[in-house]
C-alpha cells in the first residue's frame, strides 16, 4: 500500500495506574488518555489463527510514527480502525536513528 505512507492516524491509549485488588498496582483503561497523531504508517506483518478448545486469532502489526510525535511506551495501547492494538514488546528508541527519525513500535491483536 504504498500510497498509505504517512497518511495513517491512530489514537495513542494511555491508561493511568490505579490500585488493585491485593495492594497490585493495576492500568484503568476505562479512564484512558486519548492522543491523536496523525501522519503515520501502519501495516499488517502476519496473522495466525489457532483451532483447540478456543479458537484464537493472533494479528501484528508495525507502526512508524512520524518524527516529533508522542512517544509510546510498552504500557500503552493504540486504537487503528476501530480495534484495540497492544504494544507489542519494548518499543525502539527514535533518537537512536537520528533527530529525523520516529518511533517504530510493534503492534499485536488478539481476538477470540
Amino acid at each position: 500500500m504504498p500510497y498509505n505512507i504517512g497518511r495513517q492516524t491512530v489514537t495513542i491509549l494511555d491508561a493511568p495506574l490505579v490500585a488493585g485488588p491485593y495492594n497490585a498496582q493495576t492500568r484503568d483503561w476505562e479512564r484512558a488518555i486519548e492522543t491523536v497523531v496523525r501522519g503515520c504508517t501502519i501495516d499488517v506483518t502476519g496473522s495466525s489463527e489457532t483451532q483447540n478448545a478456543s479458537d484464537q486469532t493472533v494479528t501484528t502489526a508495525r507502526l512508524d510514527l512520524p518524527p516529533r510525535a508522542v512517544r509510546v511506551t510498552e504500557w500503552m495501547r493504540v486504537r487503528w480502525q476501530d480495534r484495540i492494538w497492544e504494544v507489542d514488546g519494548v518499543p525502539a528508541d527514535p533518537e537512536m536513528a537520528g533527530a529525523l527519525a520516529g518511533q517504530v513500535v510493534e503492534l499485536r491483536e488478539v481476538a477470540g
